[in-house]
């Protein structure tokens, strides 16, 4: 469960911006990465039924209502060999109508990833029969997607209707030989809104490893997740900390994310976006041992600059493909 700490001074790096280059397998490799990823794509799948999120909330419910947050909210991570993964369960209050209208068109997601502070910008095309969203993975400061790491995702809404909504996003490859990059989201009606499991994963390699490891050893050594995984010296809680520490902190801002979006549907639409960014902004406020790494000034002013510069490359890619369903327009 989320609990708010003490300020940090660390920040945290973005894993594509450690990429010095991608180095490429050959046909076995690439035939275990589509192994992994299908098996990876069922198991995300069972999970993200109707039937299982409907335990989940039964499971969850009152522990989500305890929670300090205005949205409740809880967060787990697994580390399974090379694969990492952050999960966030929360209730929104948001009608599911509105959830699944908006989640289900890929290019609303670019609207969404962009206000994680690590993410330069996200453009959207659609080929033939699929859906394909780069997101350009950077510094947490300012900086143009052209400097920045592209990881490019394929969109697949798996279900979209009444009373279920599963999103899948996928990466096959990714800097320093990772692999495997997922985002799923799955949601189901309740009387308060919707509920809401979302997933971060990818799997790590040996380089990505080391390099990790490098950064948990100086900048960043004490940086933690949300996990309680038992009580320091002091009496206090001690939270997980290394790659469930850095995946935690991922998946919770990508759903601050979600939330901040889909609040800011209830303002005018040449208001929406700044709405969306002060509100990404107070929520990982909350939580400054964790999520803090940037003030609000030099975090709204980047943003800005770099919502300019996702727009210019959106509207080249369209008068590229002109005459192509580019789905839901900005």
């Amino acid at each position: 469960m989320l609990r708010p700490h003490q300020r940090g001074r660390l920040s945290e790096p973005s894993l594509p911006t450690c990429a010095l280059g991608l180095r490429t397998g050959g046909a076995l490799r690439v035939l275990t990465l589509v192994g992994l990823s299908l098996l990876t794509a069922h198991a995300a799948s069972q999970e993200n039924t109707a039937d299982a999120l409907s335990s989940r909330y039964r499971t969850m419910g009152s522990q989500l209502s305890a929670s300090p947050l205005g949205v409740p909210v809880l967060v787990t991570s697994f580390e399974d060999g090379d694969q990492v993964r952050g999960e966030v369960h929360a209730m929104l209050p948001q009608s599911f109508d509105s959830l699944v209208a908006r989640l289900s068109a890929p290019r609303e997601w670019c609207h969404i990833v962009m206000l994680h502070l690590n993410i330069k910008a996200c453009t959207h095309e659609h080929e033939t029969s699929r859906d394909w969203l780069t997101f350009y993975s950077g510094r947490k400061v300012y900086e143009s997607p052209e400097k920045a790491y592209p990881l490019r995702f394929a969109f697949h809404a798996a279900d979209a209707r009444i009373d279920h909504l599963e999103i899948d996003l996928s990466a096959a490859t990714g800097p320093l030989n990772t692999n495997d990059y997922r985002i799923t989201l799955g949601a189901i009606p309740i009387p308060q809104g919707s509920f809401v499991r979302f997933s971060y994963s990818y799997r790590s390699s040996a380089m990505s490893r080391l390099a990790m490891n490098s950064y948990l050893a100086t900048l960043g050594r004490g940086k933690v997740g949300f996990t309680v995984v038992g009580t320091g010296r002091d009496g206090k809680p001690a939270y997980v900390d290394g790659r469930r520490g850095i995946v935690e902190r991922n998946a919770v801002r990508y759903y601050f994310a979600i939330q901040a979006y889909l609040e800011g549907l209830s303002v005018p639409q040449q208001k929406r976006f700044e709405h969306s960014l002060e509100r990404w902004f107070e929520l990982t406020e909350r939580y400054p041992m964790q999520l803090h790494e940037l003030d609000r000034s030099e975090y709204l002013q980047g943003k800005r600059r770099e919502f300019e510069d996702q727009h210019r490359r959106q509207q080249v890619l369209d008068s590229a493909n002109a005459g192509r369903p580019v789905g839901l327009a900005r």
